[in-house]
């Protein structure tokens, strides 16, 4: 396949969402991107396997709540039929959890609460490995909005690690990566959902935290986290 052929197929669950600081690769590498709004009911009017790969972002529900949201249930066919077909994806925080799910762990509301804001994340020895994070830091701080977790689906590679919660990525075989944490948020994807982490840090009675003091702490940390965004792409696309 060659890079004029590469089609992303970015799945949302909230309209303020989308790649952010993963688009800059996608865009060099001369990818054409769709977005799915799955949360508004929109479905493929093309195959599946017209696309190259897939980009499963974040939202405000919970990857268990199909009974309650049943476009969860459409969309959990649809990885399975990818992860069949062997398209690569890339699940982000909800994303993860639902890639987490469909291959067999459990996911729930973790006892540590909502891990918010810029976190440490570690990661494992095998990440030293992985295609897509072998060139990144042993210890980097990231952008985080979450209070579900996840246990380590059968026959996956774990990745990272912090210590609020010990799942924060993994791999599927070669072509499917797990991350809980944002590598796309930066301070304009953080104001442009301004309102869903207002409510969320409200739900989770989160305090000593804002939506200011996250976007204050982008203006540093975007930048360090910025390139490792873009390798990590650039790696995601080659596979």
């Amino acid at each position: 396949m060659t890079d004029h052929s590469l089609r992303i197929l970015v799945i949302r669950h909230e309209k303020c969402t989308g790649l952010g600081m993963l688009e800059n690769a996608a865009r060099e590498n001369n990818s054409s991107i769709q977005y799915l709004n799955s949360f508004q009911g929109e479905a493929l009017t093309e195959p599946l396997e017209n696309y190259s790969h897939i980009v499963v972002l974040g939202g405000m529900i919970s990857a268990y709540q199909e009974d309650e949201y049943p476009f969860l249930q459409d969309e959990f066919k649809l990885l399975e039929t990818a992860i069949d077909q062997k398209i690569p994806i890339l699940g982000i925080c909800l994303g993860s959890q639902i890639l987490a799910k469909i291959l067999g762990a459990s996911v729930r509301r973790g006892e540590a609460g909502r891990e918010a804001g810029w976190c440490e994340v570690q990661l494992t020895a095998a990440a030293k490995i992985d295609p897509l994070l072998r060139e990144f830091p042993d210890r980097f701080k990231v952008f985080q909005s979450h209070q579900d977790t996840f246990d380590l689906p059968s026959n996956c590679t774990h990745l990272a690690k912090s210590d609020t919660y010990p799942n924060q990525a993994f791999c599927y075989q070669d072509f499917v990566w797990a991350i809980q944490f944002h590598l796309e948020m930066d301070d304009t994807v953080i104001q442009d959902c301004a309102a869903l982490l207002e409510q969320e840090l409200e739900e989770s009675q989160i305090q000593g935290n804002s939506v200011e003091q996250m976007l204050s702490d982008a203006k540093y940390f975007s930048p360090l986290v910025a390139p490792l965004a873009d390798q990590f792409m650039h790696n995601f696309l080659q596979t």
